[in-house]
């Protein structure tokens, strides 16, 4: 995944902040499904691999953030003096928000392959074991789909 991300720069250090919150923040729900819900006893397990899998998904976030940013970029560059068009909805307007998108994708991505492989594991493994391989299993799936959107969709120039 070859991709030119400026987090120190002052443009985007706030929206990687963001990003890095609102991903542990994802962890934390899930940390709390993982103690309380499926009854996972093991410490190191709920505290130690969310840290790596919440590192994992703000890469994939960043990944897909600077691809939506580089298409951005290319629109605007493009239709400079094109006349501009009113957006009325709310949910386009939600959308327009830079970290909206690639969070919204991150989180249905995670939570659908991780409650699925969950379940699935449960019937082979015990709880604690099917949390480990759900969890990895949507850092994985993320990372893959980041991967595609970077490819396809936002056409990254490599360096």
């Amino acid at each position: 995944m070859p991709i030119r991300i400026r987090w120190k720069s002052k443009e985007y250090i706030g929206i990687a902040f963001m990003l890095l919150g609102m991903c542990g923040i994802i962890q934390m729900y899930f940390v709390l499904i993982g103690q309380y819900l499926l009854a996972i006893g093991n410490y190191f397990v709920v505290i130690l691999i969310p840290i790596g899998i919440t590192a994992a998904i703000f890469f994939a976030s960043m990944i897909i953030f600077e691809s939506y940013a580089q298409v951005e970029r290319r629109v605007k560059l493009r239709s400079q003096f094109q006349k501009r068009t009113i957006r009325d909805s709310k949910l386009q307007k939600i959308l327009d928000f830079p970290i909206a998108k690639p969070l919204l994708i991150v989180f249905i991505v995670f939570n659908g392959i991780f409650f699925s492989s969950f379940f699935i594991s449960a019937v082979f493994l015990d709880n604690t074991m099917s949390f480990l391989i759900a969890e990895n299993f949507g850092a994985i799936v993320c990372l893959l789909i980041a991967n595609l959107i970077e490819k396809n969709y936002g056409k990254v120039t490599r360096f």
